[in-house]
């Protein structure tokens, strides 16, 4: 049987290899076999809705081939006997490659019935049984100042008082609590750039710290010295004599001359401005920081520094002022001397000072009429007066007995200054600061009222210890109740 030429392989009389897909002189197959089947158009002449056009390929192949030539086959040869042909099929499904793209949507051009659209649902949100809380930055310097203040609250709370019994762990938890509250505070001053105020308020409150709980007297003094300046550049008055009223306390603990002649220039720096209530409160420092000094000229600064309050007080009309310097004098006399003449003095000015405690300002410091008669009660004992002594005894217990709501843990109190310089005072927890009514008001220290009603029982008992043995030794039941209020 004949075969046409190059169909049979003349070395092993097997069939020859199957030509590659892409020589042109194969037969073009035009059938798509991943398109549609073509229909006929109907005689309407409007195709159906479901009709595609080939892919690109096929496009392709045609516009190379626009006259395909057809297959020829060679003069027929005799095939030998027993050997098959290979007859060419159709190309295998992985010779056409699928395009990537899909192929564009459209709508149909003509269509019979009516195109209806679906809409698509949008999916809802769902809501989360638990929302994700938002991220803020970190405020490292809120977060620092925040920390220092609660480390100074705890060591100074009453969970201490508890535990004094163990008076070593107590106190080496207070100091690392301190040590912890300084270092915070020193962060922010040193590492953060601060606003004028906000630094010259961290600086007095850093070198307050360390003037109340360390010995790093040298610190607090450069610390202080920096704010002063830093308030003379802004005009902050009001922190700058706040600075200065602790820097004549740091200053006297190394060199008490020193600090005294640096407290004059500011009393006259005060005096010079008309601050009112400033120069009461540095007057009445001066007076305290006197009053440590042991040598009689002291004592007698330290009055003279009191008749100058209270000569300023009378003039303007500060009757709360008048009252304290005046019961402040009485207690320097006593302390001066126990001859006749001081106790009258004492007197004199004890006198003063309850006359001016009927008014409505000076009637609410119970501080200041517990002061009063414990100094009235002092000069009695002086005297060696027993009977006054029992009467004025009893006035002081009843001073004491009555209910003190305004009596802080630390025993500390405001006077009110009815001066109007409340433009130099701030809102503040100064020495100088505003009362609820607007006015500015001196804080002064004084002892806690466990202390006071201490003092009180000691007095009570040498008021009545010459009838110790009469009276059921009531006079040692008053001193194992004092001492009991001090453990």
């Amino acid at each position: 049987m004949d075969y046409p030429p190059g169909t049979m392989n003349a070395m092993n009389g097997m069939p020859p290899p199957r030509r590659p897909k892409d020589q042109n002189h194969s037969s073009p197959n035009y059938a798509n076999q991943y398109s549609s089947p073509a229909y006929r158009t109907p005689q309407m002449g409007f195709p159906p809705n479901d009709y595609r056009p080939a892919p690109y390929t096929a496009m392709n192949i045609m516009n190379q081939q626009t006259h395909p030539t057809p297959f020829k086959p060679s003069p027929t040869a005799q095939r030998p006997s027993g050997v098959a042909v290979l007859i060419p099929g159709p190309p295998p499904s992985h010779s056409f490659t699928k395009p990537s793209l899909p192929l564009p949507s459209r709508p149909p051009i003509h269509s019979t019935q009516r195109n209806v659209s679906t809409p698509t649902p949008v999916p809802r949100p769902i809501a989360s049984a638990h929302p994700v809380p938002q991220s803020y930055p970190i405020n490292y310097q809120l977060l620092l100042l925040s920390l220092a203040e609660d480390y100074l609250a705890t060591a100074h709370g009453q969970a201490f008082d508890a535990n004094f019994k163990d008076r070593e762990n107590t106190l080496r938890l207070y100091y690392k609590l301190v040590a912890a509250g300084l270092a915070c505070l020193e962060a922010v001053m040193k590492r953060f750039k601060l606003q004028p105020q906000m630094e010259a308020n961290l600086r007095l409150r850093y070198a307050s710290v360390l003037y109340e709980e360390t010995e790093n007297m040298l610190e607090a003094e450069q610390c202080l010295s920096d704010g002063i300046k830093l308030c003379d550049r802004y005009r902050f008055f009001d922190l700058k004599y706040n600075m200065e009223h602790l820097l004549a306390q740091v200053l006297f603990k190394g060199s008490p001359r020193a600090s005294l002649k640096f407290l004059d220039g500011v009393i006259k720096d005060a005096e010079a401005y008309q601050h009112a209530a400033w120069l009461y409160a540095l007057r009445f420092l001066k007076v305290s920081l006197l009053l440590q000094l042991p040598s009689h000229q002291d004592t007698l600064s330290a009055l003279t520094q009191l008749r100058n309050i209270s000569a300023h007080a009378d003039q303007a009309s500060d009757k709360a002022v008048l009252a304290v310097a005046s019961v402040l004098e009485a207690l320097v006399h006593l302390r001066q001397s126990s001859s006749a003449e001081t106790i009258e003095q004492a007197q004199r000015a004890i006198a003063l000072a309850r006359s001016l405690q009927h008014g409505s300002v000076t009637g609410q410091l119970a501080q200041l009429a517990v002061l009063t008669n414990i100094l009235d009660l002092s000069c009695s004992l002086q005297q060696f007066d027993p009977v006054q002594s029992v009467t004025k005894m009893q006035a002081m217990q009843a001073s004491l007995e009555s209910p003190h709501d305004g009596w802080s843990a630390d025993g500390s109190f405001i006077v009110a200054v009815s001066s109007q310089n409340a433009s130099q005072t701030s809102n503040g927890n100064g020495v100088v600061r505003k009362d609820s009514k607007g006015l500015p008001s001196i804080l002064f220290s004084w002892a806690p009222w466990t202390d006071v009603y201490a003092l009180g029982y000691l007095l009570s008992s040498l008021s009545i210890a010459h009838r110790n043995t009469s009276d059921g030794l009531r006079s040692e039941q008053m001193l194992k109740e004092g001492i009991r209020y001090l453990d």
